[in-house]
């Protein structure tokens, strides 16, 4: 059964142009990797995964292949496809890349239905830490010796959601009412739908197992000396007051044969956490297929209905089961030095 129904959505047409059809499933006898596994392929996807934590935090997971569009930066051009079609923008000092994803994203205007969570499709992608220096005023003299782009999202119109509490699958094809009628456009989400349901009932493909390679051979892009001599550096900058925080990032690198999947499921079992991403993206503008592999036990930031939330671990403590304890644990980040300043 899908809902909404073809009259339903008639009757929302007026509301917007993005409307979700969907179609819920048991999901008693799947996980969100077998879900990935079933309906991945070699063009863009993605697996949004809440691996630990309580429902507030990791009630759901969510996998998406075949987005509608792809949007790519490289240098100060931005490649725009979307099936089959493509385009490049040149950006200026007045155009980042952020705005054209925004103009992109101004044409749909997605209906809310009550039964769906809050991420039904949209733009998914990444942020170099590189992509700072179109928002910020910062020296650009780092060499970019690995070409990878500034800043990549997908738009995906398909997800399939896993609702870890109530143990479902709803898979969520969005009815575009920018390419035709009302009825055409219920139509298309339906048969993505179909596709969709196809796939996962199919059998699971072989994969690889989880890779089980030593840490060995890991090349750093520092020596130790010049890692120690930035460090000295930043302690400078400290007591100078020119800064209060700096983050020393060095780059670890190793060639490997281990399917980049295989990787993300050793993390997820060495390291679950409530924001686990997996995306791969296409070569594109002089770059190699990219996949992004992350672990994150913290919400950064949730923008909705105007408002901003912000969940940081930094600088904070867990509650305590009495007030005596709620006491404690506040004195404790008080005496701390380093969490004073997160």
């Amino acid at each position: 059964m899908y809902k909404p129904t073809l009259e339903q959505v008639s009757a929302m047409a007026d509301k917007g142009n993005l409307i979700p059809i969907h179609r819920d499933l048991p999901a008693d006898m799947e996980t969100p990797v077998s879900i990935y596994l079933k309906l991945q392929d070699e063009g863009p996807c993605f697996l949004l995964e809440s691996v630990s934590g309580g429902e507030q935090v990791a009630r759901y997971s969510f996998i998406g292949v075949r987005p509608r569009g792809l949007l790519t930066t490289f240098g100060n051009e931005v490649y725009l496809s979307s099936e089959g079609h493509g385009r490049t923008i040149t950006l200026d000092d007045k155009l980042d890349p952020l705005a054209v994803l925004k103009q992109e994203m101004q044409k749909y205007k997605p209906v809310r239905l009550a039964d769906l969570p809050r991420f039904i499709g949209g733009a998914v992608g990444f942020i170099s830490y590189d992509g700072v220096r179109r928002f910020e005023k910062l020296p650009d003299n780092n060499p970019d010796d690995l070409h990878l782009p500034e800043m990549a999202f997908m738009i995906a119109h398909t997800v399939v959601v896993f609702d870890h509490a109530r143990q479902r699958l709803q898979v969520v094809a969005n009815a575009d009412l920018t390419r035709g009628d009302v009825r055409t456009a219920y139509q298309r989400a339906v048969s993505r739908i179909d596709e969709v349901v196809a796939r996962l009932n199919a059998p699971l493909p072989e994969v690889q197992p989880p890779s089980q390679t030593s840490a060995n051979g890991l090349e750093s892009n520092f020596s130790l000396a010049e890692y120690k001599e930035i460090v000295a550096k930043a302690k400078e900058h400290i007591a100078a007051g020119d800064i209060f925080q700096v983050v020393l990032s060095q780059r670890l690198s190793r060639q490997t044969d281990a399917h980049p999947f295989s990787i993300y499921r050793a993390l997820r079992m060495h390291n679950p956490s409530p924001y686990m991403v997996f995306m791969r993206f296409p070569g594109g503008i002089g770059s190699k297929p990219l996949h992004i592999i992350s672990a994150s036990p913290e919400m950064h930031v949730r923008f909705e209905e105007g408002m901003a939330e912000l969940r940081p671990i930094a600088g904070t403590r867990w509650r305590g089961l009495t007030v005596e304890e709620d006491v404690a644990l506040a004195e404790e980040l008080l005496e701390d030095e380093k969490e004073r300043a997160e």
